[in-house]
């Protein structure tokens, strides 16, 4: 595909990103799935009885996302990886990978961004703004002071693309810790760690997760409908042909709020279920 037809074409999902919410200037958090948007344009659109050919590559939908915000925006990348508290593995902030999906990938292998130290949430961030998350702590995932704080601090936004708010909004994890709410509990985590300057040392985090010994399941997709009801999302939902949503990471903030403090966090954000060895 020549440069010219990629720049259109980078340019075109720019537009549409910035249609759904996504606009120059933003401080934005990014979830993703782009696997139905490859399907779509690198099979559904192209001509029926011809040679399919690539139109567009994960390096274009990523790049795509950096110029909807512009040079005087900021993309925030997902890099969640889960094994140093599910199993003690060691996580080195200059090579683990992330396990939030190919765009997330692409991210991490780039070189023009900050990545937070916390050994599970972290985050890649890019442009303006990312010297603002840089002095967070290693121990900070999702409490008072996170990348999530930081954004609402910043009037920032949150984008997710083909995915449900169940597995993707790790907003409402930070909103439910905020709260100190009674479904969920602390746990510690300690594992190895490896520093931007190769230094090692044994860290033990703090996570706010789910009370598994009384059946805690998340739930939040009700939530999310309510929130498109009330208009706080703007853009495409997940069924759609792009299907990217925005939301103010202040208005969610407040809007799920008062459902915890309304006591409807039940069958909401969460329900219980209860195995049959329990």
């Amino acid at each position: 595909m020549s440069s010219l037809n990629n720049n259109l074409i980078i340019s075109d999902l720019s537009q549409k990103w910035q249609n759904c919410g996504m606009l120059e200037g933003d401080t934005i958090v990014l979830h993703s799935d782009v696997r139905k948007l490859l399907l779509y344009y690198n099979h559904f659109s192209q001509p029926k009885g011809k040679k399919k050919v690539r139109v567009l590559s994960v390096e274009d939908i990523f790049d795509s996302f950096l110029n909807a915000v512009g040079v005087k925006g900021t993309l925030i990348i997902p890099l969640f990886n889960f094994d140093f508290s599910s199993n003690g593995k060691l996580f080195d902030i200059r090579s683990t990978p992330s396990q939030m999906g190919v765009l997330t990938e692409h991210a991490r292998k780039r070189v023009d961004y900050l990545r937070t130290k916390n050994p599970v949430y972290s985050f890649a961030i890019f442009g303006k703004n990312k010297k603002y998350f840089e002095s967070i702590d290693l121990h900070s995932a999702l409490g008072k002071d996170s990348v999530f704080s930081r954004l609402i601090e910043l009037d920032g936004k949150i984008a997710v693309l083909g995915l449900s708010d169940k597995n993707s909004m790790t907003f409402y994890h930070h909103i439910e810790e905020m709260h100190n709410v009674a479904y969920r509990i602390r746990k510690n985590f300690t594992a190895p760690y490896i520093d931007s300057n190769g230094k090692e040392t044994k860290e033990t985090i703090s996570l706010y997760v789910r009370d598994l010994d009384r059946g805690v399941q998340t739930l939040v997709d009700p939530v999310g409908e309510m929130m498109w009801r009330k208009g706080l999302y703007s853009g495409e939902k997940i069924d759609q042909v792009h299907g990217l949503r925005t939301i103010s990471a202040a208005n969610m903030y407040k809007f799920v709020s008062d459902i915890i403090l309304n006591n409807s966090a039940k069958d909401n954000l969460y329900e219980i279920k209860k195995t049959d060895a329990d």
